[in-house]
């Protein structure tokens, strides 16, 4: 079952958008569920609701996930280069968008303090970090890997597929060496070799990820690694990854 609605977001001061997975017997079960949160919302469920036309199509994933989960996947605004700002936990520079003003933590400030107690008190949850989990792809991917360090308290494990790191790699290394992430922790990192603009932006990419990782490492986080030669950053590549996450998500 899929509901959409919207809240209001005092740190991003506009309404959000929330398209929300609920396994179909949540209603008349007894059960409670964990919850994943997600990026980039419109993209998970229906082509037609896609920014591209094409969707992860998460529902059959979903179906076949031994587990029942809800999903909380969080819409992105659509104005200019506020995407890239509301899931940019930094401030950074790149040569096609120019400066972008890191609101990452506002965006992060949304999810704790009105999404996540709205969705606890609303729905059957399982409320604690174990049971907490976020995901997301390219700058949400991004956001993901931030999630799980500076705010570790409230998410166990997370799933970054194609994560835009290059233009903050430095900053985001930084930023995870020196915070303290809790225990148990678990990262889902996968990336491709046909993401960019060449070999060498993959090569990039790859050091950055492998330096992250040994960070993480450092820090108990366990990891679980995608590295696809012939991988391509499209809601196509990332649906073919969902069983796999999904599952390291939910065991």
């Amino acid at each position: 079952m899929i509901v959409k609605y919207d809240l209001f977001a005092s740190s991003l001061q506009r309404n959000v958008t929330i398209h929300m997975y609920l396994p179909d017997d949540y209603m008349t079960s007894q059960k409670r569920y964990p919850v994943l949160y997600m990026f980039d919302g419109h993209n998970l469920f229906f082509d037609e609701d896609a920014t591209y036309g094409r969707s992860w199509r998460l529902l059959n994933h979903l179906y076949a996930l031994e587990k029942d989960i809800i999903v909380a996947g969080v819409e992105c605004s659509h104005e200019g280069n506020d995407r890239l700002s509301e899931y940019a936990p930094f401030d950074f520079y790149d040569p096609e968008f120019g400066g972008i003003e890191g609101r990452g933590d506002a965006t992060m400030e949304f999810i704790i303090r009105t999404l996540k107690p709205y969705i606890d008190h609303h729905f059957p949850t399982l409320k604690d970090r174990k049971n907490t989990w976020i995901a997301g792809s390219s700058c949400g991917g991004l956001m993901s890997i931030y999630a799980l360090a500076a705010y570790s308290n409230v998410f166990s494990k997370a799933a970054a597929l194609s994560p835009y790191v290059l233009p903050c790699a430095s900053t985001l290394l930084y930023c995870t060496s020196t915070t303290y992430i809790q225990s148990p922790s678990a990262l889902y990192l996968s990336w491709g070799a046909r993401e960019g603009n060449g070999a060498h932006e993959f090569v990039q990419e790859t050091a950055c990820l492998g330096e992250l990782s040994n960070i993480l490492l450092s820090k108990n986080v366990k990891l679980k690694f995608r590295v696809n030669p012939v991988g391509e950053h499209c809601e196509a590549e990332w649906e073919s990854l969902a069983d796999e996450f999904l599952r390291f998500l939910a065991r």
